[in-house]
């Protein structure tokens, strides 16, 4: 339902008379193994695709985790992890391996991956959207509000904030 939504809702206004000359910034705090960037570096293509392949998207995934960064950027799922993908998607953004699928050099090659603590290393800014769908039910309460506080102030004016379903903005509008 997230994506959906964010295909058919957030996608259209981000696009919505953007220059070829202004990226679309993303940003996914607490990546993991990168499903959720590569999730949303397929959706962003799809649409950019269907409207003339403008603007340009930088996507920044970061996580605390060294090992989970390392995965990412590999890019490889096992035949379980993409399961629930149409064959439309998996032929068009996946390589078959030995051992299951790795994600298209395009867009592997658009998400930037990096060691990143979204409690005390600085946040980025100017996004479009920051979607954080996985990171705040690991933490306290005032942490919570610290990362929320972080991710507003990492959006633009007119940018969005994905939370997931487990997620809470605690107690925060």
């Amino acid at each position: 339902p997230t994506f959906r939504a964010l295909g058919a809702q957030v996608i259209p206004k981000l696009l919505a008379g953007r220059s070829r000359h202004e990226p679309l910034r993303i940003w996914v705090p607490g990546c993991s193994s990168g499903e959720e960037a590569y999730s949303l570096a397929m959706l962003f293509a799809e649409a950019t695709e269907s409207s003339g392949g403008l603007p340009p998207m930088q996507l920044f995934a970061t996580d605390l985790n060294v090992a989970c960064i390392q995965k990412a950027r590999a890019g490889l799922f096992s035949q379980n992890a993409v399961q629930h993908l149409s064959r439309e998607r998996l032929r068009r953004f996946f390589v078959p391996t030995d051992t299951g699928f790795q994600i298209a050099k395009s867009i592997r090659e658009a998400c930037v991956f990096a060691v990143h603590n979204a409690l005390s290393d600085p946040p980025f800014s100017g996004m479009d959207l920051v979607s954080c769908r996985n990171l705040l039910i690991y933490l306290e309460p005032a942490a919570q509000r610290r990362v929320v506080s972080l991710l507003h102030y990492a959006l633009r004016p007119n940018g969005f904030l994905v939370l997931g379903s487990s997620e809470t903005p605690g107690g925060q509008g």
